[in-house]
Parts: C-alpha cells; sequence; structure tokens
C-alpha cells in the first residue's frame, strides 16, 4: 500500500486510518497494529514538525507499507530537509523525568521497537525504513 499524504498534521489521521485497514486486512494483532502505528506517527510527525521550515512549499509525503511474511515494512519518503534519524543520539531513559531534554523519544522508541532501520537521502529526498517483526 503506499500514500501521499501532504506535510500536513492533519493527514495524520488519514495515515492512521489507512495502516489499520491495511494491517487489519492482514490479520495482523491489535498490540501488533498499536506498536506499528505509533511508529508511523513518531515519524509522520516528526516529519512535518521539524522537516520544513516555515515558508517552504507544500510538499509530498510518500508512505509504502507492506507485509511480507512476518514482516512489516514502512518507507517514508519525503523532501524535507536533510535528516538522519538513526544519527540521533538515544535518549537517556535512566534520567528522572525533569532532567530529560525535550524531544527525541519518539526516535528512541522507533528504534527500540525495530528490527531492521534504514536511510538514506535519494534525489534530494529524505528515505527512512523500518521493519517491525509481527508477533
Amino acid at each position: 500500500m503506499t500514500l501521499q499524504l501532504e506535510n500536513k498534521l492533519s493527514e495524520l489521521d488519514r495515515l492512521l486510518d489507512s495502516a489499520e485497514a491495511f494491517l487489519d486486512s492482514h490479520g495482523v494483532p491489535l498490540p501488533m497494529q498499536y506498536k506499528i502505528k505509533l511508529a508511523l506517527d513518531e515519524m509522520f510527525s516528526n516529519i512535518v514538525l521539524y522537516g520544513y521550515k516555515p515558508g517552504d512549499p507544500p510538499d509530498t509525503i510518500l508512505v509504502a507499507m507492506t507485509l511480507l511474511g512476518n514482516t512489516f515494512s514502512a518507507i517514508l519518503n519525503d523532501g524535507g530537509i536533510p535528516f538522519n534519524p538513526l544519527e540521533k543520539e538515544n535518549a537517556n531513559i535512566d534520567l528522572p523525568v525533569e532532567e530529560r531534554p525535550i524531544g527525541g523519544l519518539g526516535i528512541h522508541l522507533v528504534k527500540k521497537i525495530s528490527h531492521d532501520l534504514h536511510y538514506e537521502r535519494r534525489e534530494n529526498r529524505n528515505v527512512f525504513c523500518f521493519c517491525i517483526e509481527v508477533t
């Protein structure tokens, strides 16, 4: 399944509804659907909120989802500023909440629940892929 979404937070519901329909059609258990939709939510939201500067022209974010065997894969392709989430330092979750810096927890979570992650900058676009083992 491939979606073309505008770089607006209002598109998040469409992404999550489409992901749910896709996962339901493949019989993915609800607890796994929650993890997958959480990862999609975090990555899409980060792209929209931090990937573009004020005044940038509208852009299309492409999201491709596949399920091969027991592996769910999502590829997010956006024309925002270059950003490799794999280079983002993991959040220090051992610090008390009041001492933790703001940000980075969503990417940390996606790294923890995914078993395979890839990033590349291709044709002036960010291409990020994560895979989650469906159990």
